[in-house]
C-alpha cells in the first residue's frame, strides 16, 4: 500500500499546540470516533477537530474526515481555552467520552472507519467540530 503525505490530500493545515486526542461515541456514528482538542496559536483560538480519518505514521499529523490536516506541535498538553471548548462541545453533541487516545495518535495508530447511522438527523452533529476565536490569554 502506498501512503501519501497528509498534505497531498488537503490544503488546510492547522498547527495545534497544547493538544490531546480523545475517543468519543457520537450519537450519529456507528463506531467511536477520535477527535483532537487543542489550541491554534496562529488563530488565537481553541479547536475541536472533526472525526479523524488518518494519522501519519510518525504521529505528528492527522487528517480529519472533513479534510483538514492538523500538525501536532510540541508535546501533548492541556490548554485552558481548549478544555472549556471541549466541555461545551461534549454537551452540545451529547457525546460519551470513552478514553484518552493521545498515546495512540503519537504512535501513528489509525482510528476506525466511521459511517453515519442516520444521515437525515446528522445536521451539524453528524460531523461535529468547533472552535472559539479571539479568546484572550489570561
Amino acid at each position: 500500500m502506498i501512503v501519501l503525505p497528509l498534505e497531498a490530500e488537503s490544503t488546510a493545515r492547522l498547527v495545534l499546540v497544547r493538544w490531546r486526542a480523545w475517543e468519543v461515541q457520537v450519537p450519529n456514528y456507528d463506531a467511536p470516533s477520535w477527535h483532537l482538542v487543542g489550541f491554534l496559536s496562529a488563530d488565537n483560538c481553541a479547536k475541536v477537530s472533526s472525526a479523524l480519518a488518518q494519522v501519519s505514521p510518525g504521529g505528528d499529523e492527522a487528517r480529519s474526515k472533513t479534510g483538514s490536516v492538523y500538525a501536532l506541535s510540541g508535546p501533548p498538553g492541556v490548554d485552558e481555552h481548549a478544555a472549556r471548548l471541549w466541555a461545551a462541545w461534549q454537551r452540545q453533541h451529547r457525546v460519551m467520552v470513552l478514553r484518552d487516545v493521545t498515546t495512540e495518535v503519537l504512535a501513528g495508530r489509525q482510528p476506525r472507519t466511521l459511517r453515519l447511522i442516520d444521515k437525515t438527523a446528522a445536521g451539524s452533529a453528524g460531523d461535529p467540530a468547533g472552535s472559539l476565536r479571539g479568546q484572550r490569554k489570561w
